[in-house]
């Protein structure tokens, strides 16, 4: 895991680059449409007085690069956690990970949505989301890896996969249910559509951060067992 960690963490930072460069081509707009309704909607209502503070659109862009590069290599070294458990898990399976729980449950919101009264509890909420994903993923590996060590076989041996499997599901399900939606009402001048935009570009910035991370890891892996066992085959030849 050490030997791969360092790889996983560059791979994940440069995801981040390439995710935040995706994110600034097409969700960007969105923002400032958002942005554009909510300056319009509060001198309708003559709130116009903020809170003093102002960040250029250009500096937000670099910023969401920046945090998205930090997301990355966070994302690389649990991917290398997960890989490995995997792996030893399931010898010989190949490990293709998404991440998608979270924010199916908690989508981002864009600029107009969200109270700072709830900003706290929707973060706690969010990253205790991602402990207990994590933890129900690493407990399928610890199982898939007991029944694959075990004597069992046959229909034992799937009845004891199908129960880790239906275990997992009804994991995820529980706490779906069980953890609160986001509480912040989307205001009224802001466009359905909008809201939907923001939300699947969102989404598939996330799902692209793990796809490039994936790819690049089990391309490392892949590459340097092909290297050496090119290199066991010359000796052999010799």
């Amino acid at each position: 895991m050490r030997r791969i960690l360092p790889v996983a963490v560059i791979i994940g930072a440069l995801a981040g680059l390439f995710v935040g460069g995706y994110l600034n081509v097409v969700n960007v707009p969105v923002m400032e449409w958002a942005i554009s309704l909510e300056g319009v909607a509060a001198l309708e209502s003559g709130d116009v007085g903020g809170s003093g503070i102002e960040i250029s659109l250009g500096v937000q862009r670099i910023g969401m690069v920046v945090g998205l590069v930090i997301v990355g290599v966070l994302f690389g070294a649990i991917f290398t956690g997960l890989y490995h458990l995997i792996r030893r898990a399931t010898p010989g399976w190949n490990m293709w990970s998404v991440s998608l729980l979270v924010q199916m449950r908690y989508p981002l919101n864009p600029p107009g949505v969200g109270e700072e009264s709830s900003l706290l509890m929707r973060q706690a909420f969010q990253f205790l989301f991602v402990v207990i994903s994590l933890i129900s993923a690493c407990g399928v590996c610890v199982g898939l890896k007991f029944i694959n060590e075990s004597d069992s076989s046959g229909i034992q041996r799937f009845a004891r996969y199908l129960s880790v499997i239906v275990l997992y599901l009804a994991v995820v399900v529980v706490v779906a249910f069980a953890f609160p939606s986001n509480p912040d009402p989307t205001p009224d001048w802001l466009p359905p559509e909008l809201v939907i935009l923001f939300r699947t570009f969102s989404l598939s910035g996330h799902l692209l951060m793990w796809i490039v991370i994936s790819l690049g890891v089990v391309g490392y892996l892949k590459y340097k067992e092909y290297g050496i066992k090119s290199r066991y085959t010359t000796a052999s030849d010799i």
